[in-house]
């Protein structure tokens, strides 16, 4: 069973590391002429097409499109609110706050996981949890911003929207334990991200979102943004849920995202990556090591 557990904690963690390259595609495609709103919506949109070969394949036909009531219900749940409103709600904050702030309010979610985690699954508030949790917002909060929040205003709205994205951020690993990590990998993700894109759909309107002619390299951009940090991170990702019993750990170790993101930002952008960064990336790997430290079974 510690195997399987190690097993899932090293998938989660890969999948966090995939995520992390988010912010590379949607540069890029922000920079062809694409606007934020309209990346998200391919980017689930093309990440959910790109599952239907590879289902049929993995499935030999059409088994692996075959889903319970109870995971389709909770593959809805996930694709509205872990991808759909969150998405919105990101980019609503991204708009009033700018991508450092949009970030750190975004790294409430292992806040609301563990306590979502305590109420839905009877999961104990540990010491070390708790300690991890508040050493992992900080870590995020410097990798960041690298210490910089003075001068940057948080409009009410704002504020609002990027906690709203933290929280509904945190419904992903809370609503997958429902139904979909008891489906086939595969299969919760194709619907995941399949439902995500229908109601992205009606909520930004992507087809206003594209300012410039649909390039070949635009389409190659698109399509990488729907393989690696979209349809193989997720698969990754709800194969690893599949042995995780405790939930609230799952954003503390997908939080590498944030580090990857940051040596992305220095190694393809150029990005400064000064003394406080270093220790926020430092801080995010301590607080996963805290997380995933053995300790009595008690509240």
């Amino acid at each position: 069973m510690e195997r399987e557990q190690r097993k899932g904690y090293l998938m989660v963690f890969a999948a966090g590391c995939l995520w992390g390259t988010i912010g590379l595609f949607g540069t890029l495609l922000q920079n062809m002429g694409m606007n934020p709103s309209a990346v998200a919506f391919f980017r689930l949109l093309f990440a959910s097409v790109l599952m239907i070969p590879v289902l049929l394949v993995k499935g030999k036909g059409l088994r692996l499109f075959r889903i319970s009531r109870r995971g389709l219900l909770s593959c809805l749940l996930v694709g509205l609110f872990s991808q759909a409103i969150y998405n919105a709600l990101y980019m609503t904050t991204l708009k009033h706050t700018g991508m450092a702030i949009t970030a750190v309010l975004l790294y409430t979610s292992p806040v609301f996981v563990a306590v979502m985690s305590r109420l839905f699954f009877g999961e104990a508030l540990r010491r070390n949890k708790i300690l991890a949790i508040i050493i992992n917002i900080l870590g995020c909060i410097l990798t960041v911003t690298g210490g910089q929040l003075a001068g940057l205003s948080l409009l009410s709205i704002g504020l609002l929207t990027g906690v709203g994205a933290g929280f509904m951020y945190a419904t992903l690993p809370v609503l997958s334990r429902i139904g979909a990590d008891r489906e086939d990998p595969y299969t919760s993700t194709f619907y995941g991200l399949s439902f995500g894109a229908l109601f992205l759909f009606f909520i930004v309107r992507p087809w206003q979102g594209i300012g410039a002619a649909f390039t070949p390299s635009m389409a190659l951009t698109l399509l990488g943004f729907g393989i690696i940090p979209s349809a193989l991170a997720y698969i990754v990702y709800f194969g690893g849920l599949g042995h995780i019993r405790e939930t609230s750990k799952v954003p503390v170790l997908a939080s590498v995202e944030t580090v990857v993101a940051s040596l992305i930002g220095l190694f393809v952008f150029s990005q400064p990556l000064g003394i406080v960064k270093v220790l926020g990336i430092a801080l995010v790997l301590v607080s996963i090591l805290i997380m995933n430290k053995k300790t009595p079974e008690r509240l």
